[in-house]
């Protein structure tokens, strides 16, 4: 059985070139009896799985040889097991920011329906009779229009954009008239339908 020399591709994970070297250099120099022990390797672990790099791992365990404590998460492929460790925190990141989100729309959704509530009745009351007291809440300038205009459009498209084109929203895509499919055109026309026989024209042509 041949000499393990080098490390694996799925044993490089997490480490540098630089440091491949050195830990293939201690391999070679002792083979992979040169690795820490289970219970050693445990604290040298904890500090690696909370972002310590190997020169801060040695200089709180100068008694390690940088090398030895390469090989050990080399051969104990602690680079996987980091990066399982951080794709997991940055899922339960991810999720938090999605209920911070939601929570925060839903909060100005209940304030936009308080306002809602609090000034339809008047506005719809000037609608009805423009001799009626104008409405607190209104446009009173062409910046507010303007305002008003683009939020309008920002809450229809941006809030809800497609795959396809972020300025086209999928409830006007879902009222837009629907085209046909050519090839559904195709099948249920009759392609010989509109062609002109020349033959027979030219022979009713000489009949008359």
């Amino acid at each position: 059985m041949a000499l393990k020399r080098s490390f694996s591709e799925e044993e490089k994970i997490g480490l540098t070139q630089q440091e491949i070297e050195v830990g293939e250099k201690y391999l070679r120099k002792y083979k992979t009896a040169g690795a820490l022990n289970q219970v050693e390797s445990l604290k040298v672990y904890e500090l690696y799985m909370v972002g310590c790099s190997f020169n801060e791992i040695h200089q709180q365990f100068p008694q390690y040889e940088l090398g030895k404590v390469i090989l050990t998460a080399s051969l104990q492929k602690w680079g996987l097991d980091r990066e399982k460790m951080q794709s997991t925190l940055r899922d339960r990141v991810k999720a938090k920011v999605i209920k911070s989100v939601i929570e925060q729309t839903d909060f100005l959704t209940a304030m936009l329906s308080v306002a809602s509530a609090e000034h339809m009745k008047e506005m719809r009351n000037f609608i009805v009779d423009p001799n009626a007291p104008k409405p607190s809440l209104r446009i009173k300038s062409i910046k507010d229009y303007k305002e008003v205009t683009d939020t309008l459009a920002k809450i229809v498209q941006g809030a809800t954009p497609n795959a396809r084109d972020n300025k086209h929203s999928p409830m006007f895509d879902a009222l837009a008239p629907q085209i046909p499919k050519l090839e559904d055109k195709q099948e249920k026309t009759n392609p010989n339908e509109h062609e002109i026989d020349i033959d027979a024209l030219l022979a009713q042509e000489n009949e008359d």
